[in-house]
């Protein structure tokens, strides 16, 4: 059967690919305090967040992008969760009373296994989204948030969740959808380094960005458009000025926060620069879906593991040393909370809240 693949799954089984998945997997779990504290988890950010993508300045992490779905759309059945991680938003969204249950799709089996203890209604299971393959007609509620701009296969990923949504079913999507690999263009740089005098912003090295962070993030949105423009509902661009700032310059970016995000919301307003972030509201589409262009394995291999200087390696390689011992640190942190939450709650119940 064909299949919309930039890249097949014979691909996926090559070295580079499998490397991939495993700089994925090393991702750290972060406790509660650690995710707050994140660069952007500043509360302005999320006042400003929540203003323009919800209309309310005062909200939690999570509501500034998703307060207004039980306000505007009401109660969901049978919701569909790409990407969730340990399901921090879709308990959140439980919670509210937005979501009844969630099926969940998460490339990493701890997190899942966490998903699973922590909440009975969500069911959550392991595959790599890249080939997902979606129940035709099945979903009141498809939620994307943080997933998309990790993926290599968006044609074929976008054309299952609109084959999946129900006819009127809801498709919620908050994205990076800046430069690939955080290497912001030239006329971004210059842009930023203008208005915010001395701030000295230049690109991230490559060594701080892998596995499939942001591999084809620069495509993402037009692809959206495509197969869910004539059917978008709400759509908010925003973040090409307090992205870029955070990720070049956190020290300069908290300093100078509320120039930066007055100069975000005046840029996202006039178009002057590329959006960083997207969040959309879409229906099912009866567009047809927009053909993949296939990578060669020269291609892939150029994408995923591209030339880095000596020590550009060395930085990756004592990321990758640090990530493993954080995450062992972090999983027994995590499971020493989470095994007296389960057997007090005992079986069948929501064991609590725990960190994404």
């Amino acid at each position: 059967m064909h299949r919309n693949y930039v890249i097949t799954p014979e691909q996926g089984r090559l070295q580079v690919y499998r490397k991939a998945l495993k700089e994925e997997l090393r991702d750290v779990l972060l406790s509660e305090g650690e995710f707050k504290r994140m660069p952007l988890m500043h509360p302005r950010i999320l006042e400003y967040k929540g203003r323009i993508l919800g209309g309310r300045s005062r909200v939690s992490h999570f509501a500034d992008w998703t307060e207004f779905l039980l306000r505007e759309y009401g109660p969901q059945q049978s919701c569909l969760s790409l990407g969730s991680g340990i399901g921090r938003v879709e308990r959140y969204l439980i919670q509210i009373g937005f979501a009844r249950r969630f099926e969940a799709i998460d490339l990493n089996p701890r997190h899942n296994i966490m998903v699973r203890r922590a909440n009975a209604h969500i069911a959550a299971r392991e595959g790599d989204l890249n080939f997902v393959e979606v129940k035709p007609n099945r979903y009141d509620f498809i939620l994307c948030h943080g997933i998309l701009h990790h993926l290599i296969n968006l044609e074929h990923v976008l054309e299952q969740i609109n084959h999946g949504l129900k006819p009127d079913g809801l498709l919620l999507i908050h994205e990076y959808v800046g430069e690939d690999r955080w290497q912001f263009s030239e006329t971004r740089l210059s842009w930023l380094n203008k208005m915010l005098e001395d701030a000295k912003l230049k690109n991230p090295p490559l060594s701080r960005v892998h596995g499939f962070e942001a591999v084809r993030s620069g495509d993402l949105l037009a692809l959206v458009q495509a197969q869910f423009g004539s059917v978008c509902e709400r759509s908010v661009n925003y973040g090409g000025v307090f992205f870029p700032s955070m990720v070049c310059n956190p020290r300069i970016a908290n300093q100078r926060i509320e120039q930066i995000l007055e100069l975000d919301e005046e840029v996202s307003q006039q178009g002057e620069l590329p959006p960083c972030y997207h969040m959309g509201v879409y229906h099912k589409s009866d567009a047809a879906p927009p053909q993949a262009v296939p990578w060669t394995d020269e291609q892939l291999k150029a994408k995923l593991s591209p030339p880095m200087s000596v020590p550009q390696r060395l930085v990756r390689i004592g990321h990758g040393v640090r990530s493993k011992v954080r995450l062992r640190t972090h999983l027994r942190r995590l499971l020493s909370h989470l095994r007296p939450r389960v057997s007090q709650a005992g079986p069948g119940t929501n064991a609590g809240v725990i960190p994404k």
